[in-house]
């Protein structure tokens, strides 16, 4: 067996910028600490007679080598890493796979690969994973604003950076590549046990951790447990890029739930594999604590009357669960979580009745540089505040004369340089994400996306769950007076008939408009390719009409008018 136990203890998180080796600047307390939770290679390797684990430096996939066939768990991000598992399984075993299992919704996109010129595969996993990969699989509590999201995303997951210099990627990257997904045709059920191969498994599907399709997996001959509940940095409760609320009461059932077994070897999703019941106990249970401490210290504050600012600095941790490697600030930050979940508990107000009433940040901004000696002295008290270090408060400045002029080519650099610098020394790979991201957008080096959109694909397959998600594009003061039902007959699909009321501001989505109290105004009759481009706006109506991808029943100029009250699509 290897020997994968850590040797020492992580940095401490003020330790200077380093250099990783390719080329990206990146705090040495991370390059310290990631050698004890991370795998540093992608050298495949056995744990146990029968389990291989695939490693990554980001993502771990494992091969379970049963008496007549294999199980693979995990397939990647996208097609390439399904044939990178294919070909590293093939150089240890020929058996045929006989399944596949998705640890969550996150890492299913290359399964297609993976199990190419295999026969009656079982791709098991939650039976929510289906419904969630066709909603998008970024886990989004209102799937209207999925592209807002998918673009957060990018920068989240540091897609736009460089791969080789001062701002090149480091730490979580995922790369983008052709999906390969299969959906679930093996549901499984909490507690429910299966042999494949001659190996028995028993899957647990309550708790969770940053979706609600998580499957954890326990191979009671191998005492083994497949998981991605222990990561290697603190439980992710927030993440900027706007993922549905992940609640620490759900994340601890999860870790309770393979504490009970008492498993001899933990193989995770992120993170090395960990090997003895004793190390494995105690690392599991200071994630477990860490995760009711921030939950409670939360509502403790709550309750003494703190808001979502000052919760930021009042979650603080024992010397124990602060200097353990497992719960490092090297993906998201400690001082996300208790607003986010303050937020949750009793929503954004502080309890101070001041703050009902709030001017919007660019009123503030007017009557803030005046105060602080107009642009000039506001550029020198950043530079003051960026000489002592203070690079917060100098972004804070800085920020009340970019919201008034965002254009201003000389704030542009040097609100880069600033996010520049904080990336640089930041541990956290998401505030990296961000900041670096967005330093080469206000450069002129990279155009961000504000919003990505679906593909046409996804929007031609379900075209009435997207006329649903018009109804967040109408323009309520411009459609105040209009009163009209636009119908969408679709020629193909599942779903051939659903309606837009656009009454007085609001799109009221009819998902059986024969049974509404009004007939349609306006029927326009097409297919789901011929939708997605409109959809997407890479064709308006008319041309729709002109090419007789559309057929319409209405007066025409009406029906432009009213389809001119929804906000053209961001691109």
């Amino acid at each position: 067996m290897l020997d994968i136990q850590p040797r020492a203890h992580h940095a401490a998180p003020g330790a200077p910028p380093s250099r990783a080796a390719n080329g990206a600047r990146i705090s040495q307390a991370v390059l310290d600490n990631e050698k004890l939770v991370r795998h540093q290679d992608s050298t495949p390797y056995q744990v146990t007679e029968r389990v291989w684990v695939l490693p990554g430096t980001t993502l771990n996939a494992a091969l379970i080598i049963g008496d007549d066939g294999l199980i693979v768990w995990e397939s990647g991000e996208h097609i390439e890493h399904g044939r990178q598992y294919r070909e590293r399984i093939r150089a240890i075993s020929t058996l045929p796979i006989k399944a596949v299992i998705y640890s969550h919704s996150h890492y299913t996109l290359g399964t297609s690969a993976l199990i190419e010129g295999e026969t009656d595969v079982a791709i098991i996993g939650h039976p929510q994973l289906n419904a969630n990969m066709r909603a998008g699989s970024v886990g989004v509590a209102f799937p209207e604003i999925e592209p807002l999201q998918r673009a957060r995303a990018v920068q989240h997951a540091q897609m736009l950076l460089p791969e080789e210099g001062d701002d090149a990627q480091y730490g979580f990257v995922i790369g983008r590549g052709k999906p390969g997904f299969v959906p679930v045709n093996t549901p499984v059920s909490h507690g429910e046990t299966l042999t494949i191969a001659g190996v028995r498994l028993q899957c647990f599907t309550e708790g969770g951790s940053d979706t609600d399709d998580c499957l954890s997996v326990w191979l009671p001959d191998e005492q083994l447990v497949l998981n991605n509940i222990l990561w290697p940095w603190q439980p992710n409760f927030y993440t900027p890029r706007g993922a549905k609320f992940r609640d620490p009461r759900i994340w601890a059932r999860a870790l309770r739930q393979i504490l009970a077994l008492r498993p001899q070897y933990l193989v995770s999703q992120h993170a090395r594999t960990l090997v003895g019941a004793d190390e494995i106990e105690r690392t599991l249970r200071n994630y477990l604590d860490f995760t009711l401490l921030v939950l409670d210290q939360t509502l403790r504050g709550i309750l003494q009357g703190k808001g979502p600012d000052e919760l930021r600095g009042f979650v603080r941790l024992p010397r124990h669960l602060a200097e353990d490697p497992w719960l490092f600030e090297s993906y998201g930050r400690l001082d996300w979580h208790a607003p986010y979940i303050m937020n949750h508990a009793v929503g954004w107000w502080d309890g101070d009745a001041a703050s009902l009433v709030r001017l919007p940040p660019e009123d503030i901004a007017q009557r803030m540089v005046p105060l602080l000696g107009g642009r000039e002295g506001v550029l020198a008290a950043v530079e003051d505040a960026s000489t002592r270090g203070e690079l917060p408060w100098a972004l804070e400045l800085l920020n009340y004369l970019f919201r008034l002029t965002p254009e201003d080519a000389q704030l542009r650099q040097r609100k880069a340089a600033l996010l520049r610098t904080s990336a640089h020394g930041t541990t956290s790979s998401i505030t990296r994400g961000f900041m670096l991201t967005q330093a080469l957008a206000l450069e002129g080096a990279i155009s961000l996306p504000g919003v990505i959109l679906p593909p046409a694909a996804q929007v031609s397959a379900t075209p009435a769950t997207f006329v649903d998600h018009m109804r967040v594009r109408v323009d309520p003061i411009r459609a105040q007076e209009t009163d009209a039902v636009l119908r969408f007959d679709f020629t193909d699909g599942a779903k051939q008939s659903v309606a837009l009321h656009l009454r007085r501001g609001v799109a009221e989505f009819l998902d059986s408009p024969q049974q509404h109290y009004r007939k349609a105004d306006f029927v326009l009759a097409m297919d789901g390719a011929a939708f997605a481009q409109l959809y997407l706006g890479r064709e308006s109506l008319g041309s729709l009409l002109q090419r007789e991808a559309v057929q319409l029943e209405g007066d025409r100029d009406e029906a432009f008018a009213c389809l001119a009250l929804f906000d053209t699509p961001a691109r």
